[in-house]
């Protein structure tokens, strides 16, 4: 094996990281290899003919055919690699970002594309401290059409390894932000390229690289620590494949203290807190302004985040309101999407702005875990919401006079039976001196047996009424009911009708 080729190797295999699943698979045709399989197992097995040809004897003219296939597929026009000596091919100033130019024990700390601007400082993060940068400013340059690698070669020393094991805290992050052209002047934002694949190892890393939609600052860096192999000066590949972008981007690995949400939480209940004589102080003044009505309220004791009960109440100084939400809810939630908004009023806050509610800390305190809600008066007095009574209150049926009582029944009874067809004689047939006595329970209890009793229709009653019988006009056809209990309108009237005919026959029948 010739040392040119073994120099430059590492370049064609960062070469092939960058091609597309078809230009592999044309690869391993030419080759008279299978080109079956996901495109990183097509990828690997490339890499591997292409590695056991630069390391086997008397393979060097199918070597630099395959050479030549990668840089034609690769860097289509590029002529650069076949004018010069292979010694020279690692000097080459070829455009691609991902050449070793330095000798294996430099490795993780020269760049190829370096920033030159110098270092980029991010937002600072409550979660996170950068301890030390592992790698340099990487610069991903503008990709509209096509797709793009850049590589980080993170190397571990024995005193990165030991830190490591001895504090789980501390991880190797990868960093990235897009370029807006004051990077020197102002803290960044970690964004990724849209069209981003991360590798380690050539192992995928599982990361959310793109935050919440339109809102910049959501993303989070991505931890790479799992697939490191914490060897003393081994070369980690970092390799990161963008595609479409419209702006330049830069990306670096960072050694990183994780700070965990239960170690903000007691920061917070240590530092300064919002005092109850505060509360009761901005609660007066709102009371005694005259342009605002102050009347009692309901405090909720449940976080809006979590629904549960709040353990540690904060809320942020700049709110004007009393309402609190659950300190570790809030940090957990913002530990995956940093949106620093407020849950109640979605006001911008931020971990500094964080304090605990004396007041409503004391209110959680005096109360039982079943106690979800409050009363709060202007002055500030709070009490109990009891929530049984108030059921109890609501289930009550106003009044309690039993006359009343009775009427709604009659009502409701009479519209029922108005329902029913022909109900309207039985108004016809009750005499002028009924009252509302009528209105009874037992009375109900007739009609509705009335109601399931035959019907006795009278189709002679509107010609034999006396002049006294409050009977209906003529031109509506006066059918009437006979109900048991209700004495007739006409007692002497000598003709009875037929339940079933409706014929007519005499009394002694």
């Amino acid at each position: 094996m010739a040392s040119g080729q073994s120099a430059e190797l590492p370049n064609l295999v960062n070469l092939i990281k960058t091609l597309t699943l078809p230009q592999l698979k044309d690869l391993l045709r030419n080759e008279g290899l299978p080109v079956s399989g996901l495109k990183a197992a097509v990828q690997l097995r490339i890499i591997d003919y292409l590695e056991r040809l630069c390391h086997s004897e008397g393979n060097s003219g199918r070597y630099d055919t395959l050479k030549r296939r990668i840089l034609r597929t690769g860097l289509p026009g590029s002529t650069v690699f076949q004018a010069v000596p292979s010694p020279q091919f690692q000097q080459s100033p070829i455009s691609h970002p991902l050449p070793v130019s330095q000798p294996r024990s430099a490795l993780g700390s020269m760049s190829p594309h370096p920033h030159p601007s110098g270092p980029i400082g991010f937002k600072d993060s409550p979660f996170f401290t950068v301890v030390k940068a592992l790698t340099p400013v990487i610069e991903c340059k503008v990709r509209e059409q096509t797709r793009d690698s850049v590589e980080l070669k993170v190397v571990l020393s024995q005193s990165n390894i030991n830190d490591l094991e001895k504090d789980a805290n501390l991880r190797v992050m990868i960093y990235c932000t897009a370029d807006s052209g004051l990077k020197q002047y102002t803290k960044s934002d970690i964004a990724f390229p849209h069209q981003v694949e991360l590798k380690a190892n050539l192992d995928e890393v599982k990361a959310n690289l793109r935050g919440l939609k339109n809102k910049p600052g959501t993303t989070q860096p991505a931890d790479v620590t799992a697939y490191l192999r914490k060897k003393i000066n081994y070369p980690n590949n970092i390799v990161m494949t963008y595609a479409l972008t419209q702006k330049k981007f830069f990306v670096l690995a960072n050694m990183v203290k994780q700070h965990p949400v239960e170690e903000l939480v007691a920061k917070l209940k240590s530092r300064k807190l919002i005092s109850t004589e505060q509360v009761l102080r901005e609660m007066k003044n709102r009371a005694d302004d005259s342009d605002i009505v102050a009347t009692s309220s309901i405090m909720s004791l449940k976080c809006p985040l979590s629904t549960l009960r709040i353990q540690v109440p904060c809320r942020s100084v700049v709110c004007t309101h009393n309402q609190c939400f659950d300190a570790s809810s809030f940090l957990q939630l913002q530990k995956q999407a940093p949106t620093w908004s407020c849950p109640v009023c979605a006001k911008s806050t931020s971990f500094e702005s964080l304090q605990v509610d004396q007041y409503v800390d004391e209110i959680l305190q005096s109360t039982d875990s079943e106690v979800d809600q409050v009363v709060v008066e202007p002055s500030g007095v709070w009490s109990k919401l009891d929530n049984p009574e108030a059921g109890k209150l609501g289930g009550v049926t106003p009044g309690t006079d039993d006359d009343d009582d009775l009427i709604e029944l009659s009502e409701s009874g009479t519209s029922k039976v108005k329902h029913e067809p022909m109900s309207s004689s039985i108004v016809l047939e009750r005499t002028p001196a009924q009252s509302r006595e009528t209105s009874t329970p037992s009375s109900m209890a007739r009609l509705s047996s009335k109601k399931r009793s035959a019907q006795f229709i009278d189709l002679t009653g509107s010609d034999d009424d006396d002049d006294e019988s409050p009977g209906p006009p003529l031109k509506r056809p006066a059918l009437s009911f006979t109900v048991q209990g209700i004495p007739a309108q006409d007692p002497h009237q000598p003709v009875a009708s037929s339940p079933l005919s409706g014929q007519s026959y005499p009394p002694s029948h």
